[in-house]
């Protein structure tokens, strides 16, 4: 479609009766003819002489096609084709994909392709899903990886930010391990539909623990209709190799020992429905902390580590001091906050099983990012301290660029955790906005987030997500220019005009 970007300009055109008036009153003087007799001039041809009369009409219309095209110009025109709408959007969770579950959905899956919807996964960088993903041959042959702690909150929020134009569509189980976090505010064009992760809702052991030498304390729990009731049963101690007494709607319970951890096997060992949940062990956890840099930081990890123990499967042994622990002590998790690096003697203990927690040294530069955790959990980041990235660290958290707030070097059957901020409200929210004892509960007990949970999400609790307006936008239409093109053809008529004048010069001067 053609326009103008600036049509007032237009106006300028007026300025198209200055180079007539200007050939109108420059005359050329009159040659003086004898004549023999006056007689003849009648008041008539008097009239015509004196009439005023265009001279030059190329030369003119040359001058006038000239400044046309400068006021064109000006006033930006161009051609701009639309572009073409947005195509929806569909994620899918991997747990969906699924023969039993796509041939359900295929009625409206193909009423979305035909509205030109594109097909993805819902996962990291939302990979395209292309037609034979769907095909009966693909999905018996195995459906895409599925990632049984993926945070389902972080993808809606880039989903919604790396496709800003588009309808989009979730269609995700509604297995609750996936949405754990601070639950955002999503915008209306994102519609999201929940499914269920399991065919059954039978019992699941959800965690074991060893309370004292000779028993266990083991948590069931039973999904009804979205809502999951978790039961506690105190167990003796069996013999590795032997099996526990009977919890009612679990298949049979046996100990198993491998490399000297213990875990439950639930169900037969034949059996490809079998599982097996780690038996934890009480934690003992220190904080050691700077009198001078961190006492802030310590009460915020000490009233954190409170918080989160009374969701400990075993239980939680704290010690907070300025005074470094001794190193013969048996400690779980060693949270060492100070300038000063911690000895090497706690990182030789990491090979035998300690969790070594240190933050960031020094200053740090300030910072605006948003950071992602493995639980889904998000909070802002004001200050950081990068420190060198090691080729065998796993980063945790990272912010909205994948750039590493947490991340763990394992070291024997412990490992070092870094952190490249603090603990500390004016570094980042976390010891403010109350998501601390989640985010350290996820590090203490990492085989919870590994063991089985068959909680289901209520259709309801994602009715009040939505965001209250937004607006849509649209692709940018393509637009050229001409302007720059009018402005070098005036340039061009301009020298033909020079040209033209010259030759004509001589011919229009008075005899």
């Amino acid at each position: 479609m053609f326009s103008f970007a600036y049509p007032a300009a237009l106006w300028a055109l007026a300025g198209l009766l200055v180079p007539v008036a200007i050939h109108l009153w420059n005359r050329r003087p009159g040659q003086v003819v004898p004549v023999g007799a006056l007689r003849w001039l009648t008041p008539g041809a008097n009239r015509r002489v004196s009439r005023l009369q265009l001279s030059q009409k190329t030369l003119l219309a040359l001058r006038l096609l000239i400044l046309g095209l400068l006021v064109a110009a000006l006033a930006g025109p161009q051609w701009s084709t639309p572009a073409p709408p947005a195509r929806p959007q569909v994620l899918l969770s991997a747990g969906v994909m699924q023969p039993s579950i796509v041939d359900a959905l295929r009625p409206s899956l193909d009423s979305l392709r035909r509205q030109g919807a594109q097909f993805r996964l819902l996962a990291t960088g939302f990979p395209l899903l292309p037609d034979s993903a769907f095909s009966e041959t693909t999905l018996a042959n195995g459906s895409p990886a599925r990632n049984e702690h993926a945070a389902y909150w972080p993808l809606a929020v880039q989903a919604v930010g790396q496709f800003p134009g588009s309808e989009l569509r979730i269609i995700s189980d509604n297995a609750q391990q996936h949405f754990r976090g601070t639950r955002p505010a999503l915008p209306p064009r994102l519609r999201w539909q929940l499914l269920p992760a399991a065919t059954d809702s039978g019992a699941w052991l959800h965690s074991a623990a060893r309370i004292t030498p000779d028993s266990l304390r083991l948590l069931t729990g039973h999904d009804r209709t979205g809502n999951s009731v978790f039961k506690v049963y105190r167990l003796p101690l069996p013999a590795a190799g032997k099996s526990l007494a009977p919890v009612a709607g679990l298949p049979p319970l046996t100990l198993v020992t491998e490399s000297g951890h213990l875990s439950i096997r639930v169900g037969r060992a034949a059996d490809s429905a079998a599982y097996q949940v780690p038996v934890l062990q009480p934690l003992r956890v220190a904080v050691y902390f700077d009198a001078q840099t961190r006492a802030a930081d310590s009460r915020a990890v000490a009233a954190a580590l409170r918080a989160a123990a009374p969701y400990v499967p075993a239980s939680l042994q704290l010690h907070v001091t300025s005074t470094p622990p001794a190193t013969s002590d048996s400690l779980n998790w060693l949270f060492w906050l100070s300038d000063t690096p911690a000895p090497a003697v706690w990182r030789q203990r990491a090979a035998t099983g300690l969790r070594l927690f240190t933050d960031a040294k020094g200053s740090g530069t300030a910072s605006e990012s948003l950071v992602f955790t493995l639980d889904g959990t998000t909070f802002q980041l004001r200050q950081r301290h990068d420190l060198p990235a090691l080729p065998s660290s796993m980063p945790l958290w990272a912010d909205g660029t994948g750039q590493a707030v947490l991340d763990f070097e394992r070291v024997g059957r412990g490992g070092i955790y870094r952190l490249h901020t603090r603990l500390h409200p004016a570094w980042s929210s976390l010891a403010t906005d109350g998501q601390l004892p989640a985010a350290l509960l996820t590090l203490l007990t990492p085989e919870l987030a590994s063991g089985p949970d068959r909680r289901a999400l209520a259709a309801s609790q994602l009715r009040s997500t939505t965001a209250a307006s937004e607006q849509l936008r649209q692709p940018a239409a393509q637009v050229l220019g001409f302007g720059p093109w009018l402005v070098l053809l005036a340039g061009l008529l301009f020298g033909l005009e020079r040209i033209w004048r010259h030759r004509t010069l001589p011919s229009s001067s008075p005899a």
